[in-house]
């Protein structure tokens, strides 16, 4: 009697052992967190190195979702497409840079896959953005002390430029940094606040001036269509202001084999106040008819339409004070 029992109760739980399901090797990892305030990530491979690889993966992805909320903090400095190459960029600079501080905390293998969960605090994370902060910081500072010395207006406008961009890149991982709770040593409000306000004076009397040899038909048309795009002025060249002396040539026609055909030859040049001349633009136009009237319309359709508008609106634009 008592040996049927001990089998009974050798089979039951024999049958309870073989009905509890096996924990996963998921299961287990996930019971295994990392230090609070920690970026926690987790791998399950056939080796080693492929589980610690995914696990670092893993650690890089939950930070871009840590960046994008944090993005939310940065709309007054930059906009959504800017938002999202910030996102993109700044992870990419992660995961190249900073996988190898992900410490191993747990390991464990089961049959033939190896599991791993790795832990990063935000303070080694942060590394690699602190050091991309300390080479913004020297080229911010390069940039804006060209921007300040020049004052050719061309090098000015591209040395400030170059000055912004830096500036918001560096303000871009600051406020990733702050909201990890990172302190950076490094500080660019100075170095950009100078060159902001030296350009702002440079504003004050950096002006395009229409000066024409002399007023015509197309000397209108010339101010017409690039003052459409273009901020500028009629008024005598002074400070530190581009002058814009257009010239161009009476039309010429001839005729021949019974066709007119007439041109008409202009440039403009730009030129400091002091008569310094920065660069000069080149071109013409021509039209052709059986009757000379019409050759002249043609001529004078021609030079409204023709195409090096938009490339020498697009070459003063560089030159142009960028104050608005």
């Amino acid at each position: 009697m008592f040996k049927i029992f001990f089998l009974l109760l050798g089979f039951i739980l024999l049958w309870n052992c073989a009905s509890t399901p096996k924990e996963s090797l998921y299961e287990i990892l996930e019971k295994e967190q990392c230090p609070q305030g920690n970026f926690r990530g987790w791998g399950i491979a056939d080796g080693e190195m492929a589980a610690i690889d995914l696990a670092k993966v893993k650690i890089a992805s939950e930070m871009q979702d840590t960046i994008s909320v944090q993005s939310k903090y940065i709309n007054e400095v930059i906009d959504e497409k800017d938002k999202t190459y910030f996102i993109n960029q700044i992870s990419r600079n992660y995961s190249i840079n900073n996988a190898s501080d992900a410490k191993i905390k747990f390991k464990k293998q089961q049959g033939k896959e190896i599991g791993v969960v790795a832990c990063m605090s935000k303070a080694d994370a942060a590394k690699s953005f602190l050091e991309r902060q300390r080479l913004l910081e020297d080229s911010l500072s390069l940039a804006s002390n060209s921007a300040v010395s020049t004052e050719h207006p061309k090098h000015k406008n591209e040395a400030w430029h170059k000055t912004q961009m830096l500036y918001n890149d560096f303000v871009r991982i600051q406020y990733l940094l702050e909201g990890w709770g990172v302190r950076s040593p490094y500080l660019a409000d100075e170095i950009y606040s100078r060159a902001r306000e030296d350009y702002r004076n440079y504003c004050g009397d950096a002006k395009l001036h229409w000066n024409p040899e002399k007023e015509t038909y197309y000397s209108d048309i010339a101010f017409s269509k690039l003052s459409g795009s273009i901020k500028m002025e009629k008024s005598p060249c002074n400070g530190r202001g581009i002058s814009l002396a257009y010239k161009g040539t009476e039309p010429e026609c001839s005729a021949k084999f019974g066709l007119n055909t007439c041109s008409y030859a202009n440039s403009l040049s730009l030129n400091a106040c002091d008569g310094t001349e920065y660069l000069q633009l080149k071109s013409d136009a021509m039209g052709a008819h059986q009757k000379l009237d019409f050759a002249v319309e043609k001529l004078q359709s021609n030079f409204k339409s023709a195409e090096f508008w938009n490339q020498w609106i697009q070459e003063i634009k560089q030159w142009s004070p960028q104050c608005e």
